[in-house]
């Protein structure tokens, strides 16, 4: 028999493809290095990813909701299809849904493509999601708005070392509008979510702290709910009357809430509730008007520092053209020490003359609302200051009624009415 040359037989063991998702360790091992040179390229690829692209309009639809990447959407015209060479290996290992693409949703051995649908919005923020799974690294350019568009892609995707760094990468960026209210809405699976809508409410409180002048009100009517009352709730009120405050609120809330129903919910239960955001005794207050409504806070460790004579008044307000102070004070009769406060105005030439409305009001438990300890009316000649009393020990008591969470709420309302010509 003629000698015939031996064939090396090589066996392969092939490792099963896991059905289970990579650990959080091992996806964060393979983001330290970089295949930025495998990206796109054929000769370091053995899949090919195919992306049909569609119309944003068609995919929203009426509910507002992204199309689902894992199926096909039936009807909905492509507007464009990108080829992308890819690794297996490498998005797998980062990511649970390629890993299940490439597995289960290719049985057969000679299937090398790959088919995803997403939106024409999703379509910028998934191709630099695909280049940061090969680099692990962020671009420094990267803006605030893509950065967000990244971050939900990489939720949408499953890539939790991406959404890691786009989180990490938004919280060091500086915010926009854009970003800032599309970062409110971030689902809590979002790696920092806490910290980013942290930043997102700083943003919108420091951005607009002068929410009430006139160049901020055409783009605060675009902004949700979230973000309002992190402007009404982390700014003092010192620059108007509760009055435009409210008028603000109704404006937003009418822009935003056709529903008359849903509307004054969202007025009553949400907005209502910050208003007063209350001033403090160290706020400067500028009003105005024939009418006007201060609220100021003292807290109950200040409280105490005015016993046994001390006091402290507010900065001055207006209302007519005329200054007006709040005093707090601890005083001494022959019998007892007292509590005092009063609204004292201030001497002003050549301003309107007429009646003087005064009401002052505590808020007190449990009812938490304003009850009024002072009423009266004066003329603008009078220069007696205006107030009431309670005895110092029921008011600095341990249950004392006056005290919410240790801050003593006021309310002062002036009114004047000038006298006929």
């Amino acid at each position: 028999m003629a000698q015939g040359r031996w064939k090396p037989v090589i066996w392969m063991r092939r490792k099963r493809l896991r059905d289970d998702a990579p650990t959080e360790a091992e996806a964060e091992a393979v983001v330290g290095e970089s295949f930025d040179f495998a990206f796109d390229n054929e000769a370091f690829s053995d899949r090919v990813l195919r992306v049909e692209v569609v119309g944003s309009e068609e995919e929203n639809g009426a509910d507002g909701k992204g199309i689902d990447s894992s199926c096909t959407v039936m009807g909905t015209p492509v507007l464009r299809v990108n080829t992308i060479h890819v690794s297996s290996a490498i998005l797998a290992a980062k990511s649970p849904f390629f890993l299940k693409l490439f597995s289960n949703g290719m049985k057969e051995s000679d299937q090398r493509h790959a088919t995803l649908t997403i939106a024409d919005s999703e379509e910028k923020a998934f191709m630099a999601l695909l280049h940061l799974m090969y680099t692990g690294k962020l671009t420094p350019t990267t803006e605030s708005t893509l950065l967000v568009d990244m971050l939900m892609a990489a939720d949408k995707f499953e890539v939790v070392s991406c959404m890691k760094l786009c989180s990490q990468g938004l919280i060091d960026l500086p915010m926009t509008l854009e970003s800032a209210v599309r970062c409110l809405d971030l689902p809590c699976t979002i790696p920092l979510a806490a910290a980013i809508k942290e930043a997102a409410k700083t943003f919108f409180a420091e951005t607009y702290k002068e929410f009430l002048s006139t160049k901020f009100q055409d783009e605060l009517m675009r902004v949700p709910l979230a973000g309002i009352r992190a402007i009404l709730s982390r700014n003092h009120l010192g620059i108007v009357s509760e009055g435009a405050v409210y008028e603000f609120m109704l404006r937003w809330a009418c822009s935003q809430y056709s529903n008359s129903e849903e509307r004054h919910k969202i007025l009553s239960s949400r907005l209502l509730p910050l208003v007063p955001r209350v001033l403090s005794m160290n706020d400067s207050i500028l009003i105005d008007h024939p009418s006007g409504i201060i609220n100021f806070t003292i807290k109950r460790e200040k409280c105490y520092g005015l016993f046994p004579l001390g006091s402290m008044r507010s900065p001055p307000f207006h209302c007519a053209g005329r200054r007006f102070y709040l005093t707090a004070r601890c005083m001494a009769t022959e019998q007892l020490q007292i509590f005092g406060l009063s609204v004292n105005m201030l001497e002003d030439k050549g301003a309107v003359r007429g009646t003087v409305d005064y009401k002052i009001g505590v808020k007190t438990r449990p009812s938490l609302q304003f009850v009024t300890k002072h009423i009266s009316s004066t003329t603008t000649d009078s220069k007696q200051p205006v107030g009431c009393r309670v005895p110092w020990s029921e008011f600095i008591a341990d249950d004392s009624p006056y005290f919410i969470d240790d801050e003593l709420h006021l309310q002062v309302h002036v009114k004047i009415t000038p006298q006929p010509e």
